[in-house]
């Protein structure tokens, strides 16, 4: 009965924001149509946007993330096991938060090598 009710919810949570962005954009076709049949200038929703060179997924970043996650791990189960005889009780947590660590390490990489990048 549990997982039924959790997954329901996802369902219904997925249906309000498909509704939500369906009726935006319903909303928003209504009233362009409205402004361009009364003569309104409509331009302000057509204005032009600066030329990108497209979009660009970020692998650069999101591989400097993963690899920095998995370093973290990796150090946290090292030194847990190496050590498991203080870490007895905070063994758990030790490797959880050498994973944030390190993932935020690789973060703060992966911004800076991708402002030099793009310079």
């Amino acid at each position: 009965m549990n997982d039924f009710a959790l997954m329901i919810s996802w369902l219904g949570f997925f249906a309000m924001v498909f509704f939500s962005w369906f009726y935006y954009l319903q909303a928003r076709t209504k009233e362009r149509t409205l402004l361009i049949e009364k003569g309104a200038d409509a331009s302000n929703f057509y204005a032009q946007k600066p030329e990108r060179r497209g979009f660009r997924f970020p692998w650069l970043k999101l591989g400097l993330l993963l690899v920095g996650i998995s370093f973290g791990m990796s150090f946290g189960f090292v030194v847990s096991s190496n050590f498991q005889d203080s870490f007895h009780r905070i063994q758990e947590p030790f490797v959880f938060g050498m994973t944030i660590l390190f993932g935020g390490l690789g973060m703060i990489a992966a911004h800076f090598t991708d402002k030099n990048r793009n310079k």
